[in-house]
């Protein structure tokens, strides 16, 4: 597909997820889809196969239903259906039936499967192809947007956080603590050798391990001896998901995950600390804006030396 016509999309793509993440707001499974023809936009919509307790309302075959009837039951030939996921092979079939023109989605099924989710596996092009007449099919449209909303992780999260408050989220927080403690004593004399400069550069090194991420997603930005931050750019599913439910970030995060990483460090050093600055968080902010401190409790801090702000690694999982 062209840049231009994925611009073109593009707009649409972005109405039909608001409609997916009102589906994960209401405890269904988060699909959106639009119905599109000549540029204008004619209807939106999600699906509600929990809230319904009807395995068909799936938002492409809820999208052919609101048509119809909107349209005095003149079906929806020539539109095209703009959906965050690639259709299942019911809902590409009522699409090849409703002779739309084309369709397009986000988030392909291979890539939903990679993600963790249990999809039955038959591409929608090989469906439209089998038609009688021409469907279009486009993918990819706004993928990694879309993508983010069929993470396993993100929507545990959704889950998990949708229905709770601040003790539920604190206790959420201290499982992850638990969590990740228990991962760096099972790896620790191989992680530990890995480490390498002052204690606030291991600590930092320590964190991008864990999360499984690249010194790029989190650049720094200051650096002393005693003291570091870096800006926290990576996908993060805890941010996906308050986005998702409206939740304050300011709030989550500093009850769910704040305290898991700072006892992670401490293993390092007890007098690490973590901390994030709350002005500059994500989505208000475009990077999370994190702190790393040797605090010296029992002696006089020493003078700051400014130091290069280049890390000497960046550190994966696939490196222990």
């Amino acid at each position: 597909m062209s840049s231009g016509r994925k611009e073109h999309y593009a707009k649409f793509m972005a109405v039909a997820l608001e409609e997916a993440k009102q589906s994960l707001r209401e405890g269904n499974k988060g699909f959106g889809a639009v119905l599109v023809k000549d540029g204008t936009l004619l209807e939106r919509t999600h699906d509600t196969e929990v809230t319904d307790s009807d395995p068909t309302a799936h938002a492409e075959m809820k999208l052919i239903r609101l048509a119809a009837m909107r349209n005095s039951g003149k079906g929806i030939e020539g539109c095209t259906v703009v959906s965050t996921h690639e259709p299942c092979p019911m809902c590409a079939g009522a699409l090849v039936w409703a002779k739309v023109s084309e369709i397009v989605y986000g988030t392909s099924i291979e890539q939903s499967k990679k993600l963790g989710r249990t999809m039955v596996d038959m591409k929608c092009e090989e469906i439209a192809s089998r038609a009688p007449w021409k469907t279009k099919v486009t993918g990819g449209v706004l993928a990694g947007q879309c993508s983010r909303l069929y993470d396993s992780s993100v929507r545990n999260l959704v889950k998990q956080f949708k229905d709770g408050g601040p003790d539920s989220w604190r206790s959420l927080g201290q499982e992850l603590t638990s969590k990740r403690l228990e991962w760096f004593e099972k790896n620790k004399n191989r992680i530990i050798p890995l480490l390498e400069g002052s204690e606030v550069e291991k600590a930092y090194q320590l964190i991008l391990m864990k999360i499984g991420i690249a010194e790029k997603e989190a650049p720094i930005t200051e650096k002393t001896d005693d003291r570091l931050v870096f800006h926290s750019e990576n996908p993060c599913p805890a941010l996906d998901a308050c986005e998702i439910l409206g939740l304050d970030t300011r709030v989550v995060c500093r009850l769910h995950t704040e305290e898991a990483t700072d006892a992670l460090i401490k293993k390092l050093n007890p007098q690490l600390r973590f901390t994030r600055n709350y002005a500059r968080l994500r989505p208000d902010n475009p990077f999370c804006e994190e702190i790393i401190e040797l605090r010296r409790d029992d002696q006089a801090r020493l003078p700051k030396r400014l130091i290069s702000t280049r890390g000497p690694c960046s550190l994966s999982l696939s490196q222990i």
